[in-house]
This record gives structure tokens, C-alpha cells and sequence, in this order.
């Protein structure tokens, strides 16, 4: 699961933000990232809707600029992979039918 999110951030480097929202460059390319080492359905899209609504744009690139190591040592790598781990445990309890997210 890290992996995931370390290369999902990682491939995010090259990215600006804009007006403290993200822009669409960055959603599709962690999508990209995630979706291929990810085999939870669901589990990319619920991690990125934690991260647009918990981690502001600026300290997200910050963390990109960071080299490897410390980049899976900071706290903010910790927290995303918590995401990561929450929505596991809430797709893999949800009843058969019912949206990814709990929509």
C-alpha cells in the first residue's frame, strides 16, 4: 500500500497548484499511479477524495519536492497512507451494490 502512494506522489512532482485547489493534471495523474498498483476497486478515488478535503494543495507539492527517504518519513506520507488504510477497511465492509465512498 505504500508503494501505491509513494509512486502516486511521486508522479505528481512535475505539477503546479492553482487558487489552493488542485488541478485536474494532479488528480488524474495520482489516479494513474494508484490505479496501477491498486487491485481494491474504489480504494484510489476514496484515498484522493481524503487527501483534497484534509491536505491543502501547497503542503501536498512540498511533500512532492522532498527526495525519496524523507518523503516516506514525513508525517504527511504517514497520514496519506492512513487514508489509504481507511478506505480499505471501509470498501472491503461494504455491502455488495453500494457506491465506493459510501455515496
Amino acid at each position: 500500500m505504500r508503494l501505491v502512494l509513494a509512486l502516486a506522489v511521486f508522479a505528481l512532482a512535475a505539477c503546479s497548484p492553482r487558487s489552493g485547489e488542485y488541478p485536474p493534471d494532479i488528480e488524474m495523474n495520482f489516479m494513474r499511479a494508484c490505479e496501477a498498483q491498486s487491485t481494491v476497486p474504489g480504494l484510489c478515488a476514496c484515498t484522493w477524495d481524503k487527501i483534497k478535503m484534509e491536505v491543502p494543495v501547497t503542503d501536498f507539492q512540498a511533500l512532492e519536492l522532498l527526495p525519496g527517504p524523507e518523503r516516506l518519513a514525513h508525517p504527511l506520507s504517514q497520514q496519506i497512507n492512513g487514508y489509504a488504510v481507511a478506505c480499505g477497511a471501509q470498501l472491503t465492509q461494504q455491502p455488495a451494490g453500494e457506491p465506493a465512498g459510501g455515496q
